[in-house]
């Protein structure tokens, strides 16, 4: 998968785990949790779930913590290694 996309599909994860099942609403909150800070020390002047927000992310989505990376992972959004820090 292009980064470009695994990088929309991660903030997708992010913003919709309200809408989805209980049993996936537990890990994308597993994802918010980890992925959260990440979101906010990369991109700290961006309106969250904005246009700008999810360009900056994808920008710099292979600064995300392993935490972060891990959860993304565990979750199935990205492939277990893809940014090798897992």
């Amino acid at each position: 998968m292009p980064y470009r996309m695994l990088t929309r599909v991660a903030l997708a994860a992010l913003t919709v785990a309200s809408t989805l099942a209980p049993a996936r609403a537990q890990e994308s909150r597993a994802v918010r949790k980890a992925c959260t800070a990440d979101v906010h020390r990369l991109c700290p002047r961006e309106k969250p779930d904005s246009p700008e927000m999810r360009y900056c992310v994808e920008a710099k989505g292979r600064q995300l913590s392993r935490n972060c990376i891990r959860a993304l992972e565990d979750e199935g959004t990205i492939p277990r290694g893809y940014f090798g820090k897992s």
